[in-house]
């Protein structure tokens, strides 16, 4: 049962997008792009990510998977016979000046695809700045859904890839008493929004939610809070490098025995920050992890620790940003061309490889199925232990 009872679905005209394209020498007509002959110099990708600021280890993340999906498309040729290349851009973990760097980056620097941002709203403003300059944007992050952009296409995991399937691993058919724990940002309402009609489903039902600031660090009067109902699941989403603290404080209380922690978004660079023990009541659904033994992770991993060092946790933040990556290259090879234009036109649609699989670009929602695994904390760090296989988006919206 789909968890999005009636979808809001937003229409938008492909003629729309195509007015506001930049002109190209190449031959486009409607959903096929003519090989563009004699193109030289660079391929150039901008990234919108948080440099500075409280997200810095997230945008590690990004930057380690952008690093690396460059590197392979350099290592086979480029794109085109064209060198790839990065021009980065501090966001600031703010949306205040994504209009102009989306416009230095295009008019400044002649990118032809972006990637980014990290904030989920940013995608929302840059997906529409980038629209009046013909430059898709490739975003890659966590995300509540229903928002669908002729200029956008995503790759991070909406409720219905990240969220029900963990509800359903955690309630193992027999509902369960959920508390809710997150921080302000709006996407995370909508998805706790979302995430109360899959705990229904199941015959569980919420004892409370409590929304946090995006920095808290004292934890201890929600977790009294948490101790006063009959919860027995904390479905738990702080995804910056303060959410740990939650698991640790909750130990320190002697709730650990009591509660499992659904925890949405938890990766290996969280798993560093806890004991083994700590780890152990903590469960995911995952695009990625690092201890995955399938040969695209370990390939993908291995280049990433030989960039950034071996004990650089590799997590699917970094996974799906070089998916980004991979995507914009595949589409440049299939269009014969290196712009925006001929991204725009390929990229619905596009079925291509990434280090976890294959993922294909839903030509009507430009949302993105993920090849999803089920994954616990432990002594040997976080581990697979059931595989789901695609699953789709179910965005909420349409292009």
């Amino acid at each position: 049962m789909s968890m999005f009872k009636r979808p809001y679905c937003r229409q938008w005209k492909r003629r729309t997008l195509l007015q506001g394209a930049l002109a190209s020498t190449a031959c486009v007509a409607l959903n096929r792009v003519a090989p563009v002959m004699g193109q030289s110099g660079v391929a150039r990708i901008g990234a919108l990510l948080p440099l500075t600021g409280e997200a810095d280890v997230v945008a590690a993340q990004m930057r380690a998977g952008i690093d690396a999906g460059v590197e392979e498309l350099n290592a086979k040729g480029g794109v085109l016979g064209r060198r790839v290349e990065v021009i980065y851009r501090d966001t600031e973990a703010h949306p205040n000046k994504l209009a102009q760097h989306c416009h230095d980056l295009v008019r400044n620097e002649s990118v032809a695809g972006v990637v980014g941002p990290f904030i989920a709203a940013g995608r929302k403003f840059a997906a529409r700045h980038l629209a009046e300059l013909g430059v898709p944007l490739v975003n890659a992050t966590n995300h509540e859904g229903r928002f669908c952009h002729p200029n956008l296409f995503t790759l991070g995991p909406t409720p219905t890839q990240d969220v029900s399937p963990l509800i359903e691993y955690v309630d193992g058919g027999v509902g369960r008493n959920y508390f809710l724990v997150g921080s302000y940002p709006s996407w995370q309402n909508s998805m706790f929004r979302q995430s109360r009609f899959r705990i229904v489903d199941h015959g569980g039902h919420v004892s409370g939610q409590a929304l946090t600031d995006v920095g808290e660090k004292e934890f201890e009067p929600v977790l009294r809070w948490i101790s006063e109902t009959d919860a027995d699941t904390v479905l738990y989403c702080v995804p910056r490098s303060n959410g740990p603290l939650f698991i640790k404080q909750a130990k320190q209380m002697g709730l650990l025995g009591r509660l499992t922690f659904a925890w949405v978004g938890f990766n290996e660079a969280h798993h560093a920050l806890l004991s083994a023990k700590e780890a152990a009541h903590v469960v995911t659904c995952s695009s990625f992890v690092m201890s995955d033994g399938t040969p695209g992770v370990r390939d993908f991993v291995e280049r990433v620790k030989k960039a950034r060092g071996g004990n650089f946790p590799v997590t699917y933040y970094a996974h799906n940003h070089g998916a980004a990556v991979a995507a914009l290259g595949e589409a440049w090879s299939r269009a014969g061309e290196v712009s925006g234009r001929a991204a725009l036109t390929v990229l619905p649609g596009l079925r291509f490889n990434s280090a976890g699989g294959p993922m294909t670009i839903d030509a009507e929602s430009h949302h993105s199925t993920l090849n999803l695994v089920i994954a616990r904390g432990g002594r040997e760090g976080l581990q697979v232990v059931k595989r789901l296989g695609p699953v789709d988006a179910n965005a909420g919206c349409l292009v």
